[in-house]
């Protein structure tokens, strides 16, 4: 099972890959709903928890994404969209 270390400012967080599904998701929902923790399971059973904060939000003004297509991890698994013209 693949590990990894995510190293924001001087803060780290290992994690495996079955937890990044309830990661990506975990961010997606959290970058819309400031002041509410978003809570997932992993496929290995850890609790993966994501609040934004009120007083970070910024309102309207948000530097986080709004657009719902955006991605903030991928899935190892199926890798980015492949778009053809068939």
């Amino acid at each position: 099972m693949k590990r990894f270390t995510l190293t924001v400012g001087e803060q780290s967080l290992n994690f495996t890959e079955q937890d990044i599904p309830a990661l990506d998701e975990a961010l997606n929902v959290a970058t819309k709903r400031a002041g509410r923790e978003v809570v997932r399971h992993s496929a290995s059973g850890s609790r993966v928890a994501v609040l934004m904060e009120r007083a970070g939000s910024g309102g309207k003004h948000s530097t986080l994404p709004h657009d719902p297509s955006t991605v903030l991890m991928r899935d190892l698994h199926r890798g980015p969209p492949i778009e053809t013209d068939c």
